[in-house]
């Protein structure tokens, strides 16, 4: 042992006072802590440098005999005329890469998928069936590669996912394509890849057709000269059975004209009865156009509207808590089902029909038979505007809209809605 090193024992440390600095020699030093614990520092000075200090790490994590390592360790460096931090830090850093590196070649496609890439690729989409497609991409289309190392994986193995696919699913496959390529980006963003991305398009587009294009579609609706005839069969179901939940929320959504998962999702504290006129507010989060809009969407609730709503609690299998939802589904804590309304529109004979198309049913009405402001309507819609009408609309008070909507509902109600003529507001007014 070396003369002047090694000073220290065990019994020293744990009879140290609370700020004492213990010296074990060789520019070793322990500063002892109150609640018995310290910090292990080194002291070092180099040629033509002043004096630093290394920490070692936090005592009794780091034992005097460790801590004795790591300093000769240190002063060896310095006998080389080595930095000992530098040193340190360079190694670290060479360890991490080695761990990354043996991470990124044992981290197969599947696991990659499920542990990094989706569950923040799921969070960023908004409904049901966008989630489906993501997932099924992976699970079903591109499960060959599952098994492969992410590292390994190559053009030709992509191309082979997708060639039995191409012509027969096109839709689907130029999906699942996008979605392969997007986890590959991901992954060279992350150390996981090295080189090229192997889904990228420009792969494929002298070996595969290119994709098509998606025929628009329309979501079809009832002709508005047959709704209040739809709704009125609608009310009709809306007893104490099994459909009566359904038909309440599809009659909900068509008085509100809202998308019908912003009306299936809501929770009761999301209504306010105390307000003039009482309203439910839709949180941006769940809004489609979210991203150009800075408040939540207020509806305000008609009388109608107020009665479902009544109704609904009055179905509800416990007493609802703020966070219920108004409508909720047959398995505990989850809403109804997205499907639960065009499920009871089929057993309707309405099922050549879909919810959203009653959305273009209520804008067809507005502007055909009524003289309410464009504006207004594309406003209870939630549509995007440009900044001229936002403004516009922006001026226009919740009441203006509850004229609209109870206009709606009375079209709803009446009896002979095709010969019904609704009352027009003053022109040009929101």
């Amino acid at each position: 042992m070396a003369r002047g090193l090694h000073l220290l024992t065990a019994a020293h440390i744990k009879n140290a006072k609370a700020g004492t600095m213990l010296n074990d020699g060789g520019g070793l030093t322990l500063r002892v802590a109150r609640d018995g614990g310290g910090r292990w520092s080194y002291r070092f000075k180099l040629k033509g440098h002043p004096q630093r200090e290394m920490g070692l790490g936090a005592y009794p994590a780091i034992t005097l005999a460790m801590a004795r390592e790591k300093a000769k360790a240190a002063r060896e460096c310095v006998a080389k005329g080595l930095d000992p931090i530098s040193e340190a830090e360079r190694a670290a850093g060479a360890a991490r890469a080695a761990l990354e590196a043996e991470k990124a070649n044992t981290m197969t496609f599947g696991r990659y998928a499920d542990e990094m890439f989706l569950p923040a690729a799921l969070a960023r989409l908004d409904n049901d069936k966008s989630r489906q497609r993501l997932v099924r991409a992976f699970k079903t289309y591109a499960a060959p590669l599952r098994e492969k190392k992410v590292a390994d994986i190559n053009r030709e193995d992509v191309l082979a996912i997708l060639r039995p696919i191409w012509t027969r699913i096109p839709v689907s496959a130029a999906y699942a394509r996008e979605y392969v390529e997007r986890l590959f980006r991901h992954a060279i963003q992350n150390g996981y890849y090295q080189g090229n991305n192997p889904a990228a398009w420009e792969n494929f587009n002298a070996t595969l057709a290119p994709p098509q294009k998606r025929p628009a579609k329309h979501h079809a609706s009832i002709p508005h000269k047959e709704i209040a005839t739809f709704v009125r069969q609608l009310r009709e179901r809306q007893g104490e059975n099994e459909a009566a939940r359904a038909a309440l929320l599809l009659e909900l959504i068509i008085l509100t004209a809202a998308r019908a998962s912003e009306i299936r999702l809501a929770v009761w504290s999301e209504i306010n009865m105390a307000s003039d006129p009482k309203t439910l507010t839709i949180p941006r989060a769940r809004l489609k156009n979210r991203r150009h809009r800075t408040t939540p969407h207020v509806i305000p609730l008609t009388p109608r509207m107020i009665e479902i709503l009544g109704a609904a609690r009055a179905l509800a299998p416990d007493t609802p808590t703020p966070d219920s939802f108004i409508f909720p589904g047959y398995r505990e804590g989850k809403p109804l089902s997205d499907m639960a309304c065009a499920m009871l529109m089929r057993r309707m004979d309405y099922g050549q029909y879909t919810v959203h198309g009653a959305r273009s049913t209520f804008k067809t009405w507005a502007f055909t038979s009524t003289n309410f402001a464009r504006e207004l309507v594309e406003d209870q819609l939630t549509h995007e505007m440009g900044e001229v009408e936002a403004a516009y609309v922006r001026a226009a008070p919740i009441e203006r809209r509850m004229e609209l909507l109870e206009a709606w509902e009375r079209y709803l109600g009446s009896e002979g809605a095709a010969e019904n003529v609704v009352p027009f507001p003053t022109a040009g007014r929101v």
